[in-house]
């Protein structure tokens, strides 16, 4: 898979993603291959836990807003809706994962990166690492399933600040925002991880995977996540017709 790699070491498995520049953000290639590869490990009965990195610098400086082919801004909208929810089922595809997953971050994790991030079950983030949304600013909402993520964290107060102003989380305030479960030096994020995986991974797996379903189970009856791609396309919408509503 393109941009894409995943390594299994015993019950770990560590997927990287890597589009080799434009600050690692996710075009329809990295999203499709994440979407991939997350669906091929949630068929592996040997892998427990599984580590989700970007780059050494970077995690993923959002979605990619010049790759025509996740926008299709000449399609017919059922098209366009289509296309425009690759990210949203991708999330899920990480977000439904029967293993437990840690993101490590590096530097950026912002918009879809963000999101992404969130996920995954627990956050390891560099000292000089942050997080940002900034979608309300560019005309968007904040789409991918991340809405719910982010406001079950943080709390629907903090989610409306943070999305609103678009804030930057840095690491140390998304530890006490319990956006991060753990702080590392700068470097140290997936290393940091790796070693937390082997930790996680010596509990019986099934146990693992049957606590992460039961705990995850009231995410499934979140009344406004299916309606989350209709508003993010008709956001884009207006905002492309220079609409000021």
């Amino acid at each position: 898979m393109s941009g894409v790699i995943v390594e299994t070491e015993g019950a770990i498995a560590t997927v990287r993603f890597d589009r080799g520049g434009k600050a690692n953000a996710l075009d329809s290639t990295m999203i499709d291959a994440l979407e991939s590869a997350a669906t091929e490990l949630s068929r592996n009965p040997d892998v427990s836990v599984i580590v989700l990195a970007g780059t050494p610098g970077i995690f993923a400086a959002g979605v990619d807003l010049k790759d025509a082919r996740l926008w299709s801004p000449e399609a017919g909208d059922v098209a366009r809706h289509l296309a425009m929810n690759a990210g949203g089922r991708m999330s899920a595809a990480w977000r439904r994962l029967p293993q437990i997953v840690i993101a490590a971050i590096e530097g950026p994790a912002i918009g879809g990166g963000a999101i992404l991030a969130l996920c995954a079950d627990f956050r390891v983030m560099a000292a000089d690492a942050y997080l940002r949304f900034p979608e309300v600013r560019l005309g968007m909402t904040l789409g991918w399933g991340g809405l719910a993520l982010l406001t079950e964290r943080v709390g629907s107060g903090r989610a409306k600040r943070i999305l609103c102003c678009d804030e930057t989380i840095h690491a140390q305030e998304a530890l006490t925002l319990g956006l991060a479960d753990r702080t590392v030096e700068a470097g140290t994020a997936l290393e940091a991880a790796q070693g937390w995986a082997g930790e996680i991974a010596r509990a019986p797996a099934m146990s693992l995977r049957m606590t992460k379903s039961a705990v995850d189970a009231h995410a499934r009856r979140n009344w406004a996540e299916g309606a989350e791609g209709d508003q993010f396309l008709l956001a884009k919408l207006l905002a492309e017709r220079g609409s000021g509503a």
